[in-house]
């Protein structure tokens, strides 16, 4: 027969005995050199290939209407409440001022030349002219501070309570939309696994896919639940603080804001670096657990040649990669937080020495407003560096994400589930190989059926004869179609 490597019998019972070539290597065969090969494959695979391949937005790919509308409610929720701190500046600046109105009434007051005459502070032993021409204008007995109190406490209340509220609905809203949206994630993952192809399975392991229906989809819902929310919040917070800033004291905001580049570079590089490294944290963690699945299916075969050590070796090395990963994410993410508290702590110093002199010595700003503009930048720089684990999150989620969505968006080389191809009428069960070469997806390099052809007849009993590794169980799985040829075909049963 043509394109012979090695000899191996066939009989056929029912005909005369011949003989046909098969290549020597089949699928089986020394477990651990097979395993090897297949992780060195996958590795260099995904190093060709950047870790994270999924957009932010692309998370929501599976959001129904409903959720959709969920999400926009929980983020307008998000929003208001975030200007609720600004907000509150506004009252805090307020009641400060009239508290430092009536301190200085009283201590006014307490001298006793002076008093309260038509409402107007004045010096006892002189005229209303005289006081007039030394511009004795303060105002008195108009303050009733216990009203004040009241109404800023109303204010508080007020604000308290929206906060609650809109609070509840930021949170539970967001949570629930990526609840079912995870719900669908997870049942189209699956049913895409069972029907991919068996050769898929060859380069995927069952503990990588384990893995991957576990952690890589719960990071996915951190991404898309309540963080979500939270960063929306904090953002409305950073751009609230600083627009009262700059309606308030636009000079002593231009100031401190001049240093905000340096918190937002700072932010984006580290959400750039946490993302990269997350994605190869997660691809060495899967390859990790995909090797403790495959010596645990297989602890007998284990157990039997005596390779514990060496799997145990084997398995060790795949951890220390994924922790590298994680040390580096983890210095990454120590560096810039670090960084974005020391910007941040400057900034208190220069704004704390400029606006003490915009008070005291030009007088433009009173101590309320100075208060206000300091505690609304201050405010907004801190919820701009709060939001930074927020980003991790994204990151985490997009790079658990790709290998996922890229599994449901495969088609199968063999889809067991499809209705399309030829259907036959009338099934005699001939079985013919004509010129089948084929060597397995996790092998490539090598062939392990050559230019193979073998006519089966029906009412016949044929046995396949070989070593382990000739390749018997490869012609008998091409039959059953768990793979299909490089070349030739295996005709349909006629």
């Amino acid at each position: 027969m043509p394109g012979s490597v090695k000899l191996r019998s066939i009989k056929k019972f029912g005909q005369e005995n011949n003989a046909y070539d098969i290549a020597d290597e089949g699928q089986n065969g020394d477990y651990m050199t097979m395993s090897t090969s297949k992780d060195t494959k996958n590795t260099k695979d995904k190093k060709e290939q950047p870790a994270i391949r999924v957009g932010f937005f692309q998370l929501f790919r599976f959001a129904s209407c409903r959720e959709i509308m969920m999400m926009i409610t929980g983020s307008l929720c998000a929003v208001v409440h975030g200007s609720a701190q600004p907000l509150m500046l506004l009252v805090f600046g307020m009641l400060t001022d009239t508290f430092i109105e009536y301190d200085i009434e009283l201590q006014m007051l307490e001298d006793p030349g002076k008093h309260c005459l038509n409402n107007t502070i004045q010096f006892r032993n002189l005229t209303e002219e005289e006081n007039l021409e030394l511009n004795m204008t303060r105002s008195c007995g108009i303050l009733d501070i216990e009203y004040e109190m009241t109404n800023f406490a109303y204010y508080y209340v007020g604000i308290g309570a929206a906060v609650f509220i809109l609070g509840y609905f930021q949170i539970s809203l967001w949570v629930t939309a990526a609840a079912k949206q995870i719900q669908i994630i997870r049942m189209m993952y699956f049913r895409k696994v069972m029907r991919m192809e068996i050769g898929w399975f060859d380069c995927n392991s069952v503990g990588e896919l384990n893995t991957r229906m576990s952690d890589d989809i719960n990071k996915i819902n951190d991404a898309i639940a309540d963080q979500v929310g939270i960063f929306i919040q904090r953002f409305t917070t950073f751009v609230c603080g600083f627009l009262m800033g700059f309606v308030k004291g636009w000079k002593l905001t231009l100031v401190i804001i001049a240093v905000s580049p340096l918190i937002g570079v700072g932010a984006a590089l580290m959400a750039l670096f946490v993302a990269k490294l997350t994605g190869q944290e997660l691809q060495a963690y899967a390859k990790a657990g995909a090797v403790a699945d495959e010596v645990l299916s297989s602890i007998r075969t284990v157990a039997a040649f005596g390779g514990e050590m060496k799997e145990v070796d084997r398995y060790d090395k795949n951890l220390i990669s994924a922790q590298r990963w994680g040390i580096r994410k983890g210095l990454i993410m120590g560096f810039f937080t670090g960084y974005m508290w020391f910007i941040i702590f400057l900034c208190y110093a220069l704004a704390f020495w400029y606006g003490s002199s915009l008070v005291v010595d030009t007088q433009e700003y009173s101590p309320g407003t100075l208060l206000q503009v300091f505690f609304g930048v201050l405010i907004a720089a801190l919820n701009l560096g709060q939001a930074s684990p927020c980003l991790e999150a994204f990151a985490s989620g997009r790079g658990a994400a790709t290998i996922i969505f890229e599994t449901i968006e495969r088609e199968p080389e063999i889809d067991c589930l499809s209705e399309a191809g030829y259907k036959l009428d009338k099934v005699k069960g001939d079985i013919e190989f004509h010129n089948v070469t084929f060597h397995y997806p996790s092998r490539p390099e090598v062939k392990i059926l050559d230019q193979l052809s073998l006519p089966v007849k029906s009412s016949e009993t044929t046995a396949f004869v070989g070593p382990s590794g000739a390749g018997k169980s490869t012609a008998i799985q091409l039959f059953q179609r768990f793979y299909d040829p490089k070349e030739g075909m295996v005709p349909p049963c006629s």
